[in-house]
């Protein structure tokens, strides 16, 4: 018997259901994780898509591992090449697994080692455990990684033409090998598919982070850092007003009533990244006359459980015992001592913030739009979290020393 009619035999013998549907689904898997690793925004914004892109590494690792131990304790169809073309086959086939290997724990390493010990939560569920590595290897696993992934791309398109070349150049078959019910149409069919999700989930990603403004941190002016001192500019016609008109004495100062709908949120830096968040639970009392504000009173609550980044892991985080410390101090307070007007409908408020066991003054500065009864208010204040134990360890490693709080929301009055 001719060698390629033993050769064109082989091909017709096709793989098991069990390793036609673990390599399928490998397939996609990296596919979706390649185009996700160099697609997804380098800033907070892609803070989802790393938990995500971690989720699917420890997958694609599960699955290589039964994909390798059912090759093992199952005979695989006999080669269908050999010399050169066949040691070619059989090195990207190794190659391959190393890399589905490789890849998968570089990243474990580099998660493992990072400053800031963000927890792993396989699909949001399970806990995945650090790997017991000194933060030195922090740099070599990331280059490591970074180089698998390029060496990846290229094996995948040699695994893919040489399944091409069979197909339509040499014409044995093989594709059938790895096609369900032995049909090569359907085999291209799943090989078109990890074309799709590859292309399509890179070019998804891109859109949004067009569409968000590129990949650069965004910070908002209301969530910049407030100006601690009065510009002289500013404060020197109100107090020439001041000196200059003589007030009769004031009443009581109207009660101010939070609408709902306002937002109290923060933003912390970290090296050229951001991240952002809110307070979801928050209440406030309110004497205020903007006409003068000396008599003011203002007291703010927050709850702190309800401090969130839009991420479940990273919201454990921040409100556990290296961040706020909820459990043991639920609530942080904020208390008005004297409040002055700076410029026309702004005014400037001093006070104490009292934050996971520490009181310190705190200051903030806000301005008032609308006319009597009505008003919005919006402001802001730096606040260095260093002050209070907030982040410590190396989970804070990176973080800036300030946090940027910005406030938003209507008033109604009440005259006494």
């Amino acid at each position: 018997m001719k060698l390629s009619t033993i050769d064109s035999a082989a091909a017709q013998q096709r793989y098991s259901s069990v390793a036609m549907l673990l390599h399928w689904a490998i397939a996609l898997a990296l596919a979706f994780q390649l185009a996700l690793g160099f697609a997804m925004p380098k800033d907070e914004r892609g803070f989802a898509l790393y938990q995500l892109h971690k989720s699917v590494g420890i997958t694609i690792l599960l699955l290589t591992l039964a994909r390798l131990a059912w090759r093992l304790t199952h005979r695989p169809p006999p080669a269908v090449e050999r010399g050169f073309n066949g040691f070619l086959a059989k090195a990207v086939h190794v190659l391959l697994y190393v890399f589905m290997i490789g890849a998968p724990l570089t990243g474990w390493a580099v998660v493992s080692t990072s400053r800031i010990q963000v927890p792993t939560m396989f699909w949001g569920a399970i806990p995945w455990p650090h790997l017991p590595l000194p933060h030195g290897v922090h740099e070599i696993a990331e280059e490591g990684h970074e180089l698998l992934a390029w060496i990846g791309i290229a094996l995948f398109l040699l695994h893919v033409a040489g399944a091409l070349r069979h197909q339509f150049l040499v014409k044995d078959g093989l594709l059938k090998r790895m096609g369900p019910r032995g049909s090569a149409g359907l085999a291209g069919l799943l090989a078109a598919l990890v074309v799709v999700v590859y292309f399509g989930t890179g070019m998804k990603i891109a859109t949004d982070v067009v569409a968000a403004g590129g990949y650069g941190p965004t910070v908002t002016p209301a969530a910049a850092p407030a100006t601690t001192a009065t510009p002289i500019a500013e404060a020197t016609p109100v107090a020439e007003e001041t000196e200059a008109v003589e007030e009769e004495e004031a009443g009581p100062p109207p009660t101010w009533a939070i609408q709902r709908g306002g937002r109290l949120g923060f933003t912390v830096t970290s090296g050229s990244d951001s991240y952002k968040g809110s307070f979801s639970d928050w209440s406030g009392s309110i004497k205020f006359d903007p006409e003068n504000p000396e008599s003011a009173d203002i007291r703010m609550n927050i709850n702190l459980a309800s401090a969130s980044v839009g991420d479940e892991t990273m919201d454990g985080m921040l409100v556990g015992a290296d961040f706020l410390a909820a459990s043991a101090h639920p609530t942080a307070t904020w208390r008005s001592t004297s409040v002055r007007q700076t410029g026309p409908n702004r005014y400037r408020a001093d006070g104490t913030l009292s934050l996971k066991g520490a009181s310190k003054p705190q200051s903030l500065t806000f301005t008032l739009s609308g006319e009597g009864l009505r008003r919005h208010v919006e402001g802001s204040a730096s606040i260095d979290r260093n002050a209070f134990g907030v982040g410590t360890g190396e989970s804070a490693a990176g973080l800036g020393g300030s946090v940027a709080l910005n406030f938003a929301f209507d008033a109604v009055g009440r005259e006494p």
